[in-house]
């Protein structure tokens, strides 16, 4: 049996969410490392993009930052990051 590997396949930036077909998801390498400064952060893009969904994986080394939205949001929210402070990148 012959083994896969996946070195062949280029990492994905930008893909449809399973749950809604109409939304993308998006993932982003942060140096955001507290819960406070975390909320912060989704609680400023939920009042601007009320139909986002955004989350933190703060265990993770690159700390990921999440989103799911319908529309193309990545400008502002890399904007917004610089604007608290923070690097936002995404992972490719």
């Amino acid at each position: 049996m012959k083994a896969i590997t996946f070195k062949k396949f280029k990492p994905v930036i930008n893909f449809p969410s399973s749950a809604n077909p109409y939304y993308m998801i998006s993932v982003f390498k942060t140096d955001v490392s507290s819960k406070v400064d975390a909320d912060s952060i989704i609680n400023s893009l939920k009042r601007q993009f009320p139909d986002g969904k955004f989350n933190f994986d703060l265990e993770d080394s690159d700390r990921v930052f999440r989103i799911e939205y319908n529309k193309d949001i990545i400008g502002e929210v890399i904007r917004l990051f610089k604007v608290k402070r923070f690097v936002c990148e995404m992972l490719i």
